[in-house]
This record gives C-alpha cells, structure tokens and sequence, in this order.
C-alpha cells in the first residue's frame, strides 16, 4: 500500500498537495495526510514528511504515522518495461498503532487498495502498470518483484487490546529496525534477505528484545526459507492477561527467551524452537480441572529441564506447511524419559521387597 502511495505521489507532480492527498485516500479507503512531499523527477523519487494513515470509522486516532516516508523507483524498468520497481523505500520515525476492539476486530482490517483507480486519468500513470491484475499464485512473489529494498529505521510498533478486557491493555516496542532486499535470479526465483530486530519496553529487568534474521528463495508458487529468531530478557508478566483467560497458569515473575531454527523447502516445514525461563514464579489455577496433573507433571520434570538457572522447553514443528505436527523436543523427551525410568526403578524396586 505504501508503495503505491509513493509511486502516485510521482505521477501526480503537476497537482497541489490537497489533490494528491484526496486521490490517495480514496485509493487506501482511509484518510492520508501528509505535511510536505518532495518530489525528484530525475530520479523518481517522492519523499513525505509527517505521512500519515487515519484508521478506519469506529478507531482513534492513525493506525500509521511517519516522520519521513520516501520511495525511489527504478528508471530503467519504468521506461523500458513501463513497471513499478522500487529501488528504494525507506521509512523512519514510524507508528504503527494495532487495535483490537470490545467485538474483537482489529483495525488492520482496512479496505485493499483499489488498483482500478490507477487507470483514471488523472493519475497521469500514461502506460504504467503495476501487476496488481496478474498476480501470481504465491502474493509474495508479487510483491518482492517490485522492489529492491527496504529500510525502516527508529520506528514502534503499539498494540491497544479491548477485547475482554477490564479496561485497554497496552503492549508496545520501540527501536524496530528491519532492512529487505530482493532481487530477481536468473532460475526464476526472487532471492531475499531480511533483517529486523525491536526492544520491549518494561518495568522491571530492562528492556526486551527480539530479533529476526532470514533468507528466502521466492517462486511464483511456494518460498523456500531458512530463519532463525531469537528473544530474550521478556519478563513474562506483560502478557499476563493472556495467560489467565488461555491457560491455567499465572506468572508472579519470570523472564523468557527463546531461540527458534525454522526451515521451510518444497512446503515442507521444519522447525526447532527452545525456549529459556529464569526467575520463574509459576502458580496453577487450583480451579482448573487438570490443576492436580499439572502440578505432579511439573514437580516431576523440572528438575530434568533445569540447565543452570534456566528452566528450558522445546518443541518441534515438522510435515506439511498447511498441516504441520507439533511435538516435544530433545530436552523435553530427555525430561519425560528420566521421569519414566524412575517409575520403573520404583515399581521393580517394589517387587524386590
């Protein structure tokens, strides 16, 4: 969406700011704004200071402002081929703002941008297009072919939830960064990498962390990926209303990484995630029917899990991309295979007397 918003802002250079952000918000089916554009023809290239996106009817507020949005388009393929390629979008000092309503709706759910709008003449597009009428069944290849990269820098991602809740509950990250690049590959895939990292606010332990790294090979039809993903130093408390309403647990402290080795070739998923606990306080919902097996099962494997001062779980994703199986990992299989072995030593022990 945003990078059609840029490609607009280009071919519209002959009419006022009002005109611009009239058309473009009839293209996104919400009001945009924006306080400056500039705009280079010779390297076609638009940049918006202050850009925002208003949410839709029933939301507050934007679910999308900038301090700086500009997109750079690839020449060469605009006259050559008259295609939409971006060089270069960049974004920075952004915020997204998520909100889940009292019904449970989310307002991501904004209207697609109309792309029968991009022939009007007004848009002054002459014999561009964007391939928005042949889409190839996998989106994401669409969508990597018409660019080269993109940055976002400095920005927050902030999360109000109504759903359910005895008043708004708030969730939010800051300094997310991710870098995007693709480019097209004589074998008929596009060839990307992507970079993101966020931190995560907190009250206690200092900031929390994730990040992001991988790469894929993008076909018409599937995408094959390799990743890896890790958190770290999350104090678990700040999903607590989560955990009460989902689970019969309730964390009176704790801190959580994780680290997850994800790989997806052909449709076929494999994946590895481990997750490390530390200063973990856990209670069980005593009016949860399986409270009393919850509590044994955890007492008993525990001490198995335990490495240094973290308690470590695994599980393992594997099988059909579309129905992938879950199931316990090594460390978790080595927990339940001692438990299994002291009952067995208990029970011939027992015979023996």
């Amino acid at each position: 969406m945003a990078i059609i918003i840029g490609a607009i802002a280009i071919y519209m250079r002959l009419y006022g700011d009002a005109h611009i952000k009239k058309v473009l918000s009839e293209l996104v089916g919400a009001k945009v704004e924006f306080k400056s554009v500039a705009i280079n023809l010779d390297k076609q290239a638009a940049n918006f200071k202050g850009f925002s996106i208003a949410n839709q009817i029933g939301f507050d507020k934007n679910i999308f402002d900038a301090e700086t949005f500009a997109v750079i388009l690839n020449k060469e393929k605009l006259e050559s081929n008259k295609q939409f390629v971006f060089d270069s979008v960049y974004i920075k000092g952004a915020k997204l703002t998520i909100i889940r309503d009292g019904r449970g709706v989310l307002n991501l759910m904004l209207p697609v941008v109309n792309t029968a709008q991009l022939t009007e003449p007004a848009l002054s597009l002459g014999t561009a297009v964007f391939d928005a009428q042949t889409q190839p069944k996998n989106a994401l290849y669409g969508i990597l072919k018409s660019f080269r990269s993109i940055r976002i820098e400095d920005s927050a991602i902030t999360f109000v939830d109504h759903f359910k809740m005895a008043k708004p509950y708030k969730i939010w990250c800051n300094k997310f960064f991710a870098d995007i690049i693709a480019q097209d590959n004589s074998a008929g895939y596009v060839a990307a990498t992507v970079a993101a990292s966020l931190r995560l606010p907190q009250k206690q332990y200092g900031e929390g962390w994730a990040g992001i790294k991988a790469s894929m090979a993008v076909y018409p039809d599937n995408t094959n990926v390799e990743l890896s993903a890790e958190t770290g130093n999350i104090d678990l408390r700040i999903f607590m209303p989560y955990f009460q309403r989902n689970t019969p647990f309730i964390f009176n402290s704790g801190r959580f990484g994780s680290r997850t080795d994800f790989r997806m070739h052909g449709g076929v998923v494999d994946s590895l995630t481990t997750m490390y606990f530390s200063n973990l306080n856990l209670a069980i919902n005593q009016h949860d029917s399986n409270a009393q097996f919850l509590q044994v099962s955890i007492n008993r494997l525990a001490p198995y899990l335990r490495s240094g001062e973290n308690i470590v779980f695994d599980f393992v994703m594997k099988g059909d991309a579309k129905k992938p199986q879950f199931g316990i990992g090594p460390k978790v299989k080595y927990a339940v295979g001692m438990v299994v072995m002291e009952e067995v030593g208990k029970a011939i022990a027992a015979m023996q007397k």
